[in-house]
């Protein structure tokens, strides 16, 4: 059936795209560029805290006394993993989710791990554990605001 010239539903939405590329910006032909985000790769400094962060809590048995050496080395070299892994994306929110899991991973290593005794250890996986959840809390929030200014599709239903 052929559709009327004169039809009374007209869409009335138009938006405008912001292109924010930048040298080192993916560019795919499916893919538009606010839906990989608009930062820069290793554009946040979140990320290479987190990396200083993981290295720390990894080397952290040989300065403090008592402090599990197999639970530190595992969750700092997986905490390292998960913030490469966010800096090289472009804007991961699963990363940081991850980044952020692994903060309370640290935290719970210091209630439940082997160190109880140990007030220095718990004290140090407290503070970068609960260092670790803000950054990964902080780089996602700048991910998603970011990202919505340039996206045309998140606000296609208000």
């Amino acid at each position: 059936m052929a559709r009327a010239a004169n039809s009374p539903i007209e869409s009335k939405t138009t938006y405008t795209v912001v292109k924010t590329g930048s040298p080192g910006t993916i560019k795919h032909p499916m893919v538009h560029e606010a839906v990989m985000g608009n930062r820069r790769r290793w554009g946040a400094w979140q990320d290479w805290v987190s990396v200083l962060l993981g290295v720390y809590f990894a080397l952290a048995p040989l300065w403090i006394q008592g402090a599990p050496v197999v639970l530190f080395v595992t969750l700092g070299s997986l905490v390292v993993v998960a913030s490469l892994w966010a800096g090289t994306t472009a804007s991961s929110t699963l990363a940081e989710f991850v980044k952020g899991l692994l903060g309370a991973a640290v935290v719970l290593s210091g209630l439940f791990g082997a160190h109880i005794e140990e007030r220095t250890a718990i004290m140090n996986s407290w503070m970068v554990g609960a260092a670790l959840i803000a950054l990964s809390a902080f780089a996602a929030y700048r991910n998603r605001s970011g990202r919505s200014a340039t996206n045309p599709y998140d606000n296609q239903h208000t």
